[in-house]
């Protein structure tokens, strides 16, 4: 019996030695390359002292450091690398530089309402004309958002808004010299080309430098300059426009005017966005999805040394953990792939239970873009032509009527001289309304945490509405402009259209789904500047009831919209942002 007992501990113990060389040989595999040549119990003391566990040492060499199983900051993933590196003056300058980019894009992409009235007698622009060269931004943009986003992905941030930025204000340039028509829209195009690629980075590029706690906040801020711009575009006008110079040009048979110079002037932000960009550092979420964990390090031990006013060797994070990326495989070659992948993550968003939403979120869009982009470029023209109006007060459509009866006569042998001059008034009334938009953002962004984003949207929307239609029938012209203003103002429901489409979708379609919405919108900006060029020729009243109508439909179909849902948690909303990244173009 003994014998029995003592044959029976043997064998437990051969089992017990034999399972623990497994399992030292195990952590030997996959931890220790090559392996020290030390005994087993030494090995197994070295891997717990160096990690703390056997468990955590194995996730380490998977890159699957849990929170709750590490103790050692000096192994961190990059959320939680940037949320050491703090919030402070980095963060702010870095947001102005991207808010600097911003307002170069609203600018260029606006500046044709202010240009076109000016330079109407040098081109011999007709309304259908304008209303073309006007929709040349917005098709710009709708044609190349998808490749300036892809060329982000795999050449950087700062590389693909460095080389758009400065071929564009070069090609701005050009088109300040163009003799006629054709050649000012070709070169406008090339122009609005590159600047579509900071339009389709730039948020992206600002949010990639702030921790999660500040990010929603200082995207936010950034947002603002879009407002910023229509404030600073109408004053640059008002600065340049009323000169009274005009150098001729002999080679090009052209005269320098005002107009021209403006072109040039909306190029400065891009300018001084160039010269902020070279010595900035390319985004650190860019850096480790390539692979580029050591750069990614010194742009953060940066960052930190700038917000904590320490010493950059004293950042506590020495490595980076790998993480899991959804982007675009590496073995992807040529276009065929890139389109595969593109089909891939866009046709979920036509199937059920997503397509609902997707035809949604492109109307709401659609019709808040044509509305406050489409009559933004015609808003100089109409502004310009109720402060020429002489005689007694009356409707707006009745003052644009009169304009175009008087170019009539002119076309059956009636002559009368050209006027390109811009009344004062109108970069004075620009402004205010810019004001009003600035506020507007600032507004909408304080109340959506206590009213929610649908009853937001719902109430703007209808309200902006009403006011369209009641400005074709208000005969007071400062009430007019008034209501005409607020009727723009739907433009502030832009980002709150986003933040919905973000909730409705899942993760993976996210970014599919926010940009296809926003490309439907830069379509409605070229049919709404489009539309209301030829409803100002034929029927001036239609444009105000259809866009009107437009957007209190829009208003109608947010009520379809679920109830306000709760803040995911933290864990929840780190997971996400690791694994997903989109990219937003104004």
């Amino acid at each position: 019996m003994n014998g029995v007992t003592r044959c029976r501990s043997v064998s437990a113990s051969s089992r017990a030695r034999g399972s623990f060389r497994r399992a030292v040989k195990y952590i030997l595999r996959f931890v220790l390359r090559p392996p020290p040549s030390v005994d087993e119990k030494s090995d197994l003391r070295v891997l717990v002292k160096s990690y703390g566990t056997i468990e955590k040492a194995i996730m380490t060499a998977n890159g699957k450091l849990e929170k709750n199983a590490k103790s050692d900051s000096s192994i961190a993933t990059l959320d939680e690398a940037m949320m050491l590196t703090g919030f402070g003056i980095y963060n702010i300058l870095h947001m102005l530089l991207s808010g600097l980019i911003l307002m170069g894009v609203i600018m260029q992409s606006l500046v044709m309402g202010y240009v076109m009235p000016a330079a109407q007698c040098d081109l011999e622009l007709t309304l259908t004309q304008r209303g073309w060269l006007a929709a040349i931004p917005f098709l710009a943009i709708i044609l190349t958002s998808y490749f300036w986003g892809w060329l982000a992905d795999t050449r950087g941030r700062r590389f693909v808004m460095l080389f758009s930025m400065m071929i564009s204000a070069v090609f701005s340039v050009l088109a300040s010299l163009a003799p006629d028509i054709i050649s000012f829209g070709l070169l406008s195009f090339c122009s609005s080309i590159f600047m579509s690629g900071p339009s389709a980075v730039v948020y992206t590029f600002l949010g990639e430098f702030t921790n999660l706690r500040h990010r929603d906040k200082m995207v936010a801020f950034g947002s603002s300059f879009v407002g910023i711009g229509t404030v600073v575009l109408p004053a640059i006008s008002w600065l340049i426009l009323p000169l009274e110079f005009s150098l001729p040009v002999p080679f090009l048979g052209i005269a320098y005017r005002p107009w021209r110079l403006l072109i040039v002037a909306c190029t400065l932000p891009f300018i001084l966005g160039t010269l902020f960009l070279l010595i900035a550092p390319e985004s650190p979420k860019f850096l480790n999805a390539s692979g580029q964990s050591e750069e990614c390090l010194v742009v953060l031990r940066k960052i930190y040394a700038v917000n904590r006013r320490l010493p950059e060797d004293t950042y506590p994070v020495k490595t980076l953990v790998s993480e899991a990326h959804n982007t675009k495989p590496k073995d992807s070659k040529g276009l065929a792939a890139i389109f595969a992948s593109m089909r891939d993550q866009t046709a979920p968003l036509f199937r059920s239970p997503l397509l609902p939403w997707t035809c949604l979120t492109c109307f709401v869009q659609f019709g808040i873009f044509a509305t406050t982009n489409g009559f933004y470029i015609w808003f100089p023209t109409i502004l310009n032509s109720l402060a020429n109006h002489e005689g007694a007060e009356t409707r707006i459509c009745d003052v644009l009527d009169a304009n175009q009866a008087n170019k009539a006569s002119a076309s059956n042998g009636t002559l009368i001289k050209c006027d390109d001059t811009m009344n004062t008034a109108t970069f004075e009334m620009s402004i205010y309304t810019g004001l009003v938009f600035c506020s507007m953002y600032i507004m909408v962004g304080f109340l959506v945490d206590f009213l929610g984003k649908k009853l937001i949207l719902v109430v703007l929307l209808a309200s902006t509405g009403l006011c369209g239609i009641a400005a074709h029938h208000a005969s007071n012209q400062q009430l007019a402009v008034a209501l005409f203003a607020i009727f723009q103002m739907c433009g502030a429901c832009i980002g709150l259209t986003n933040a919905v489409t973000v909730e409705l979708f899942p993760t993976k379609y996210r970014a599919m789904a926010v940009c296809l919405s926003m490309m439907m919108g830069r379509v409605g900006s070229m049919v709404g500047s489009n539309l209301i060029g030829l409803f100002l020729t034929v029927n001036c009243g239609a444009s105000f009831y259809l866009f009107g109508a437009i957007v209190i439909v829009c208003s109608l179909c947010c009520l379809t919209l679920p109830a306000k849902k709760n803040a995911p948690s933290l864990e929840k909303q780190k997971t996400e942002v690791t694994q997903h990244q989109t990219h937003e173009p104004v």
